[in-house]
């Protein structure tokens, strides 16, 4: 019972979200605040009343709801009082949100992940509809490339090793790849989506792709020695190494906090150190191209592959002192590729590796700097410092 009083409470909260969104963006609606609190509160009690009486009540009110949107909208078309389908859809997913509460267990997180997900998708509306008309024809084919990879040849690859050493995996080799590009095509959409000019925000999301690209950006393009962009990127760095190896092996995620600490607060400290700067000099035309295509998936997937088994026979013939030569070498211009090798090795190894790699990748962004401006090179350098000795600091804390 108290569970059931727990969930009643939830779904009003949770439909209450999605209602103020509605009731402030829509003057003339069916359904405002208090109707999507009724309908997600309607969801959650259908569903109970299915489970005590075997009646699947669930597809009666569902029926109703569908029927009483249906009216709104030819009501709308008729009298020409608005256009779309959105509040109908949301509604009747609302309803469906409360029904998933009801078999959802603590902490309820997918309720919570679909009703922010739901509302997140209303607010950016006009954003969305613009990101559709002005997405090219090349990010399409990178999409359809994206999902050839992650959905069709993912599958189909064979579980066991290729090579007569039984080291290369295509399976976890395709896994690492879907990885990579998930995550940067995630965040290059949320850049084209939100269109930003704020140079804190676009060095957060484009370091999140690629900081070695920004850091080369911003030092070409900026003339007064700004800090935070680069920390802002070189940060977001760290969170792209914690997220990929946390995908590639989730035992990571307590041992790596590390990363997430000193990202964190290299973001606290990129965004004290922009508010000193004037808002003029805060924005700047970003320009981030799409991180995937044909062509890179050709070139990228032997180097992937090379260093992957390189990685391995460096480990198996030298030890642990000589993967970590290899990160800091390659970890100079990259760090995604063996984020997601270093991750299947052991907890210890993974973590000190992953330590180097990313330590060495902050070298490299300051390298890039230095090649651009020597002036900015001498500013930053000592904020790229500070975040090698939280990173250190962190590493030994956890």
């Amino acid at each position: 019972m108290e569970e059931l009083l727990l969930k009643i409470a939830i779904s009003l909260a949770l439909g209450a979200i999605i209602g103020i969104e509605r009731e402030k963006r829509m003057k003339e609606t069916f359904a405002g605040f208090r109707t999507f609190m009724l309908a997600c509160l309607i969801g959650l009690i259908s569903s109970h009343l299915s489970n005590l009486f075997s009646v699947n009540v669930v597809l009666i009110v569902l029926f109703f709801i569908g029927i009483l949107a249906s009216i709104n909208f030819y009501r709308k078309s008729i009298y020409k009082t608005g256009k779309g389908i959105t509040t109908e859809i949301a509604f009747i997913l609302t309803f469906l949100i409360g029904v998933i509460l009801y078999h959802d267990s603590y902490p309820y997180i997918l309720s919570a992940a679909l009703t922010f997900s739901l509302t997140l998708i209303l607010i950016l509306r006009e954003s969305l509809h613009e990101f559709a008309h002005k997405v090219t024809k090349i990010e399409i084919e990178d999409f359809v490339i994206f999902g050839l990879i992650a959905f069709v040849i993912y599958p189909l690859l064979p579980e066991s090793s290729i090579d007569p050493f039984g080291i290369l995996n295509l399976k976890f080799v395709w896994k690492a790849l879907v990885a990579i590009f998930a995550l940067s095509i995630f965040v290059y959409s949320i850049f084209r989506i939100v269109k930003t000019k704020g140079i804190l925000l676009s060095s957060f999301l484009g370091g999140l792709i690629n900081s070695i690209y920004m850091s080369n950006f911003f030092s070409s393009r900026i003339r007064k020695p700004l800090v935070y962009p680069f920390l802002a990127s070189v940060s977001s760095m760290l969170l792209r190494v914690y997220i990929l190896s946390i995908i590639i092996n989730p035992n990571l995620i307590l041992p790596n906090l590390f990363l997430l600490f000193t990202g964190l607060s290299g973001h606290l400290i990129s965004l004290y150190l922009s508010r000193k700067v004037e808002k003029s000099v805060r924005r700047i035309n970003i320009v981030i191209k799409s991180p995937i295509s044909f062509g890179f998936v050709i070139i990228y997937l032997p180097i992937f592959s090379l260093l992957f088994i390189l990685a391995n026979i460096i480990s198996m013939n030298f030890g642990l002192f000589g993967a970590q030569i290899m990160a800091m070498i390659i970890g100079i211009i990259d760090t995604c590729s063996l984020t997601t090798v270093f991750s299947t090795f052991s907890i210890e190894s993974a973590r000190l590796l992953i330590l180097f790699l990313t330590s060495s990748n902050i070298l490299g962004n300051s390298l890039f700097i230095l090649k651009n401006s020597r002036e900015v090179f001498r500013v930053i350098t000592k904020y790229f410092l500070i975040l090698l000795l939280l990173n250190i600091f962190f590493f030994l804390l956890f």
